[in-house]
C-alpha cells in the first residue's frame, strides 16, 4: 500500500510538473529576509519553463486549465499578503484571496494561452510572441480605474543595478521582454531535448541553441553597458540638499481620533531628533496626519492637531511634506468628497500646495462602479476601505529651491505618471507610503522594487518615505544610497545630490517596447485573419 502511495504521488507529480512554475514564480521575488532566498532575480529567467514545456503538446482546453492552476498557485504564493487588508474582519483575509487571486490568475492565463495559440501558427516566432503579448497585457493592466500594475515581471531584477540601466532606454518593459524571451527560449531548448530522448548533442547547432546563445550575449552586453554607465558618471558641481524622513510604524486606522495626539507626539519626537541633522526638507508618511489640514487652513478653522503640525514646520523653519485628507467641495450638491492628499507646509508654517492622489487603490480606496454594484462597496467598507475621489492631474511641489513630484502609496508603480512628472520638470520624486498593514517583508520589498526603475527611467532621485518602510533614497542610477530597516521606529537623514540627475531616452520617447509589441502582435493577428479569409475563399 505504501509502495502504491509513493508511486502514485510520483506519477501525479510527473503528470502535473507544470505546477512547479507556481513555486518558481514565488522564488522569483523577495519573499523572506533570509540569505537563502536572496538569489530570487535568477529564478525569473526560467520560472515559466515547466509550464511552457507542458502546454506545447496540450489541447487548447488543457493549456487554459494548466495555466489557470499554475497562476493560482504562483500568484497566491506571491501576493497572499494582500489579504491582510481584511484581517480586522472575521474571514476577511480569505475573502480577499478568494476574490483577487483568481482574477490575477486569469490575467496570467490570458498571457500563456494567447501566446501558445498564436505561436502554434508561427512556431519560428514563438520566442518573440510570448514576451510581446506579455508586455501588451502589462500595458493594458496599467490603464483604467482598476489598474494594478504591481505584478510586472521585470521588477524581479531590481537588485541587479547594472541590468536595470536598460530601463533608461526601454523602461520596465524592456527588462520584462528580456526575461520572457529567456523563458521561451529555454523552454524551446528543453522541448528539443525531450523530443530527442534527452540527447544533448541534438541541440548543438540548432536554431534554438543559436537564439539562446544570442540572448545570453545580449544580456551580457546589457550588463557590461550598465556597468559602464554607472562607472562613467562624473558628478558635476554638487547641488546637495539634505532630507529627513520619519518612520513611526503607527497604525493610523486604530481609533485615529482617540489616539491622534499620541501619534503626533511620536512624530514630533522623531522629527526633533531629525532636526539635529539640519535637513532642508522634512517628510512624513502617507497616513501620518489624517486631518483636513489644507481645507481647514483655507477656511481658517484649524483644530489643535493641525495647529501643532503647522507650528512644528514654522518653529523649525523647515518645509514639511505629509499626508492628509483632502476635501473636494460639491457646492451644488452640498456634499463633501474626500481625497487622499499630500500637502506641503512651508517653513513659515503655511500650506503651500496640495496634491490629490490620481491612482486610487481599487476596492481599498474607492470602487468606481459603486452605483452599479453597491453591495461591493458595502463589503469594501466593512473591510475598512475608503470612499475617496481621485485627483485629476499631477502637481509639482517646490522646496527647497527644487521641484519635486509627490506620489502617494503605490503610485510609484505607475510609470506614465512618473514620466509625466519628469516632463513637467520634476527634479526628484517623493513617494509617501503606508504599508504598515501588510506587516511583511514581502509587501514592503515588492512595493519598493519599482522605485529603482522609476529613478533610472527618468534619471532623477526617488525618495521613498514609508510609515513602516521601506524608507530609502535611490539615486538616478538606481542605487540605494541610504535606507533604514522596515517595521522600525526612527528617521533617515540623507543627502540628495542633483548633479547626478540626467536626461534619459525613456523620458523623451516613452514605451518603445510596448509600441513594438503592439505592432508585432497586431501584424501576426492580421496575417492570421488574411490566411483565414484566403482559405475560405479558396474553398
Amino acid at each position: 500500500m505504501s509502495m502504491l502511495s509513493v508511486s502514485g504521488v510520483r506519477a501525479f507529480i510527473k503528470r502535473h510538473y507544470y505546477a512547479w512554475t507556481g513555486v518558481l514564480m514565488w522564488l522569483s521575488f523577495p519573499t523572506y529576509d533570509t540569505v537563502y532566498l536572496s538569489a530570487f532575480p535568477l529564478f525569473a529567467w526560467f520560472a515559466f519553463t515547466p509550464l511552457l514545456v507542458y502546454v506545447r503538446s496540450a489541447s487548447p482546453r488543457e493549456v487554459f486549465r494548466a495555466s489557470l492552476v499554475t497562476g493560482i498557485i504562483g500568484i497566491t504564493l506571491l501576493y497572499n499578503w494582500i489579504g491582510q487588508f481584511g484581517n480586522k474582519v472575521p474571514g476577511g483575509y480569505t475573502v480577499i484571496l478568494v476574490v483577487l487571486m483568481p482574477v490575477l490568475a486569469l490575467i496570467f492565463t490570458t498571457r500563456i494561452w494567447g501566446a501558445e495559440m498564436l505561436a502554434r501558427r508561427f512556431p519560428a516566432l514563438r520566442w518573440l510572441i510570448l514576451p510581446a503579448l506579455w508586455v501588451i497585457v502589462d500595458g493594458v493592466h496599467s490603464v483604467g480605474y482598476l489598474a494594478f500594475p504591481w505584478t510586472y515581471w521585470g521588477y524581479s531584477q531590481y537588485p541587479v543595478t547594472p541590468l536595470i540601466q536598460l530601463s533608461s532606454v526601454t523602461g520596465i518593459f524592456g527588462i520584462t521582454f528580456l526575461l520572457l524571451c529567456s523563458n521561451a527560449l529555454i523552454a524551446d531548448a528543453l522541448v528539443l531535448l525531450k523530443e530527442s530522448g534527452w540527447n544533448a548533442r541534438s541541440i548543438l547547432g540548432s536554431p534554438e541553441a543559436r537564439r539562446l546563445a544570442g540572448l545570453a550575449i545580449m544580456v551580457m552586453a546589457c550588463m557590461a553597458w550598465g556597468t559602464w554607465r554607472i562607472n562613467a558618471v562624473v558628478p558635476g558641481k554638487p547641488e546637495v540638499i539634505r532630507v529627513a524622513m520619519v518612520q513611526t510604524c503607527i497604525d493610523p486606522w486604530e481609533e485615529w481620533h482617540l489616539n491622534r495626539f499620541d501619534f503626533l507626539r511620536e512624530l514630533k519626537q522623531q522629527t526633533l531628533k531629525a532636526l539635529e541633522e539640519n535637513p532642508d526638507l522634512l517628510i512624513w508618511s502617507e497616513s501620518a496626519t489624517l486631518e483636513l489640514i489644507s481645507y481647514d487652513y483655507a477656511n481658517n478653522r484649524l483644530n489643535r492637531f493641525e495647529q501643532e503640525v503647522l507650528a512644528l514646520a514654522k518653529n523649525s523653519g523647515k518645509p514639511l511634506v505629509t499626508g492628509e485628507i483632502g476635501v473636494l467641495d460639491d457646492i451644488v450638491g452640498r456634499r463633501f468628497h474626500y481625497q487622499n492628499n499630500a500637502v506641503l507646509i512651508d517653513g513659515k508654517g503655511e500650506v503651500a500646495n496640495t496634491y490629490s492622489k490620481i491612482h486610487l487603490v481599487p476596492f481599498g480606496e474607492w470602487f468606481p462602479y459603486s452605483g452599479l454594484f453597491p453591495w461591493v462597496q458595502r463589503i469594501s467598507n466593512d473591510f475598512g476601505g475608503s470612499n475617496f475621489e481621485p485627483g485629476s492631474a499631477p502637481v509639482l511641489f517646490k522646496a527647497p529651491g527644487k521641484r519635486f513630484a509627490p506620489l502617494i502609496c503605490y503610485e510609484g508603480i505607475f510609470f506614465r505618471l512618473c514620466r509625466d512628472y519628469r516632463r513637467l520638470g520634476a527634479d526628484f520624486f517623493v513617494n509617501i507610503i503606508n504599508l504598515n498593514w501588510t506587516d511583511t517583508y514581502r509587501g514592503h520589498m515588492q512595493g519598493f522594487a519599482s522605485a529603482k526603475f522609476r529613478a533610472v527611467e527618468n534619471g532623477i532621485w526617488f525618495l521613498s518615505a514609508g510609515n513602516s518602510g521601506l524608507t530609502a533614497t535611490v539615486d538616478p542610477l538606481g542605487r540605494v544610497t541610504a535606507s533604514m530597516p522596515i517595521l522600525t521606529k526612527g528617521f533617515l537623514a540623507a543627502d540628495v545630490d542633483f548633479s547626478l540627475n540626467r536626461e534619459t531616452i525613456y523620458s523623451l520617447v516613452g514605451d518603445l517596447v510596448l509600441h513594438f509589441s503592439l505592432l508585432f502582435i497586431g501584424a501576426l493577428i492580421a496575417l492570421v485573419a488574411v490566411r483565414r479569409i484566403r482559405g475560405e475563399n479558396g474553398a
